[in-house]
């Protein structure tokens, strides 16, 4: 079979709203108790997709040989996409705080710093990544948003007109090169991987719930894991390191313990937890009956809760 016979072979068919919903009851297995068939057929009319909402499916189940789901309903599918959107605003509003805070100390260090002029760190940078410095040989262009005020900083840009021009991920690559090219310490270099994944997440609209499975491979941030580890956080060991290879639980705890560090401000800190802890126990939960057969909803549930928790106190 040709590679374009096998392309064609796997396409899904293009369905209609009412063909989803017999799709979902005929070939998927999926129920329509929790929320019935003229709601549903609404909620994808006017809120969602199902391509998205199919994405939530293996975090409640496991599919049978013959492809259906056992015990599913099309509310559990929205009662998680609904909790994954607040959850990402949450999320997104933390790692914008990040950001910022990032690139204060980042411009302190380098005003405070006399072996350095805020130009040569910068030129060393772009000399090693053209890309970047062809993108903001552009940034007034770019943008509608009074950027233009910028254009006389692209030929020679110093560390603190710099970080105003690049994306996030330019951002902290830069972050990391500033403190080795300085040879100084930064304790947070090594938890980037962490925030930039679920900053990216938020950022691009991702199904953050879909899986609370571990990952195989994937790298537990280990600093964290001790931390959780000895911090007598309410729950057990075994429980920590096993949700620790779950790749949005290792980074919600890591960014966490970032942000509590780093946020100067103890009153953004305070009402941030606190918006959070209060979603977590209200809206979260509201419908918690939904969920109570899925072990894995319910550990990872426990886990992030007590992660905010040990968190909230280091404020």
């Amino acid at each position: 079979m040709s590679k374009k016979e096998t392309a064609i072979s796997t396409k899904s068919p293009k369905l209609t709203v009412p063909e989803i919903i017999d799709y979902c009851k005929n070939t998927l297995g999926i129920t329509f108790t929790l929320m019935d068939e003229e709601r549903a057929k609404v909620f994808l009319e006017k809120n969602n997709f199902f391509f998205r909402l199919k994405q939530y499916c293996s975090t409640c189940t496991e599919q049978t040989k013959s492809g259906k789901y056992i015990g599913l309903d099309f509310g559990h599918l929205v009662e998680l996409s609904t909790i994954d959107m607040f959850l990402r605003k949450m999320l997104l509003k933390m790692t914008i705080d990040l950001e910022h805070y990032l690139k204060v100390k980042l411009v302190n260090d380098c005003q405070n710093n006399p072996a350095d002029d805020g130009y040569e760190v910068v030129e060393a940078f772009l000399e090693s990544h053209g890309s970047i410095r062809d993108y903001i040989s552009q940034y007034g262009r770019l943008s509608c948003y009074g950027d233009n005020s910028f254009d006389k900083y692209v030929v020679s840009p110093s560390v603190w007109s710099f970080v105003e021009m690049i994306n996030f991920g330019d951002f902290i690559s830069f972050y990391a090169f500033y403190y080795d090219f300085m040879h100084m310490q930064c304790e947070y270099t090594k938890h980037f991987d962490s925030v930039r994944r679920i900053r990216n997440a938020c950022a691009h609209n991702k199904c953050m719930l879909s899986s609370f499975r571990t990952v195989q491979g994937f790298k537990t941030d280990l600093e964290i894991n001790f931390e959780l580890l000895s911090g007598n956080i309410g729950i057990g060991n075994g429980t920590i390191s096993t949700c620790m290879k779950v790749p949005l639980l290792n980074d919600f705890a890591v960014m966490l313990s970032v942000y509590t560090r780093l946020i100067s401000s103890s009153k953004i800190k305070e009402i941030t937890l606190q918006e959070i802890k209060d979603f977590f126990d209200g809206r979260m939960v509201l419908r918690k009956q939904y969920f109570g057969n899925y072990t894995d909803i319910k550990n990872a549930y426990l886990f992030a809760r007590k992660v905010l928790e040990y968190y909230s106190t280091k404020i």
